[in-house]
């Protein structure tokens, strides 16, 4: 049993696909590596083999560093290795590379067009951000870690981040 099952059991996700798609994964991880020019962290990529291309309902997750008090995200999909489909990672990234900021791999989105970011180099090297899709402002160097307003915090960790995810609770009120 890998780290992430029971949480993702407890969560009820599901793949994207019935089946894992037939292609080779230590190929395609080498072809994202070098589109990135940088690895992924160890988590992330552990996570990546197990369940990428993995779908949840009604699960959020915190902004760590977001004004509103009690402030939830909704996560609807988890890139993977889905080549040809609207949720693979790479096409993801080349979607989304020239509206992030340049550390930034989009890993995950909700139904809005919003990411969840995995930072993949600099100081905050493994931290998951939150990009609001209108977040497409110049990024200055003198904000936390250069980054625009529309992005918020959610996690330190790959870890971190999948602990913080709950299932969205019934509001009968």
């Amino acid at each position: 049993m890998n780290k992430y099952q029971q949480k993702i059991k407890l969560l009820e996700g599901y793949y994207i696909r019935n089946h894992k798609p037939s292609l080779d994964s230590s190929e395609y991880i080498k072809n994202l590596e070098n589109q990135i020019s940088n690895s992924l962290p160890a988590n992330y990529l552990d996570f990546l083999l197990n369940y990428g291309g993995f779908a949840f309902t009604d699960v959020v997750y915190p902004l760590l560093e977001s004004n509103e008090v009690d402030d939830e995200q909704v996560l609807s999909v988890c890139f993977g290795m889905l080549p040809g489909d609207s949720y693979d990672l790479i096409r993801n990234y080349h979607t989304f590379k020239d509206r992030i900021p340049p550390n930034f791999l989009p890993i995950a989105c909700d139904r809005m067009g919003n990411l969840v970011c995995l930072s993949i180099n600099r100081e905050d090297r493994g931290y998951i951000y939150f990009w609001q899709h209108d977040a497409e402002e110049i990024v200055d160097d003198s904000e936390k870690f250069g980054y625009p307003e529309e992005v918020y915090l959610v996690a330190q960790s790959f870890d971190e981040f999948i602990i913080y995810l709950e299932k969205l609770e019934d509001d009968d009120e």
